[in-house]
Parts: C-alpha cells; sequence; structure tokens
C-alpha cells in the first residue's frame, strides 16, 4: 500500500486506530462481509508499515533508507 509510506508516524497510528475501532464495531455488529474483510487487510498493512519503520530506526520506508546519501561527517 504506496500511500501509507507518505504518512507521517503520528498519521499512521491515528489512521491504525480508526480502522481498529471500525473493525471492532462490525464484529460487534457481526457484520463480516466484504468492508470487514477489506478492514482487516487494511489494518494489517498499517501494522506492516509500521513494522517496517521499527525495523528501519524510524525510516519513512526500505526505499527511502536506500535511496539517502552516505554520513561522511
Amino acid at each position: 500500500m504506496q500511500e501509507l509510506r507518505t504518512l507521517d508516524n503520528t498519521q499512521l497510528i491515528d489512521l491504525l486506530a480508526q480502522y481498529t475501532s471500525d473493525y471492532t464495531k462490525m464484529i460487534s455488529e457481526n457484520m463480516m462481509g466484504d468492508d470487514y474483510e477489506k478492514c482487516k487487510l487494511t489494518i494489517k498493512a498499517i501494522q506492516t508499515e509500521i513494522d517496517v519503520r521499527k525495523t528501519n530506526g524510524g525510516n519513512i520506508s526500505a526505499e527511502s533508507s536506500m535511496t539517502r546519501p552516505p554520513d561522511f561527517s
């Protein structure tokens, strides 16, 4: 999900909270249709992006860390 890479960490956490709230509501109302599956996949994508950032020391994405110039100082 390319658009997740453009969000800063705060926006990403807010988005995760919103989707988690929607997901919980769908479960409590027994709405296990297409929207439920989309929400579940979106949550997993957000969690993956957060994990990638943690592994890369908070970088926006693995790709962006590969294109950074070396620090010669």
